[in-house]
């Protein structure tokens, strides 16, 4: 009946409101995480790029 259809509708909605709160906070640990990773990523690629620079100017020096 429509009483039952209703109670069912209503605890749907309470669970799936809990389910995507859940979901919410595990994304927003997932976005800092990627942001954790992406700013290592950038740290090593300048690292290297500071590096290979380094090595380009060492060769040249030694040959001028």
């Amino acid at each position: 009946n429509a009483d039952q259809v209703a109670n069912d509708l209503a605890r749907h909605e309470a669970v799936c409101a809990e389910r995507w709160k859940t979901a919410f906070n595990r994304f927003d640990d997932m976005d800092s995480s990627l942001k954790r990773v992406e700013t290592i990523l950038i740290s090593a690629a300048g690292g290297l790029i500071v590096g290979a620079g380094t090595v380009l100017f060492t060769i040249w020096s030694m040959h001028s």
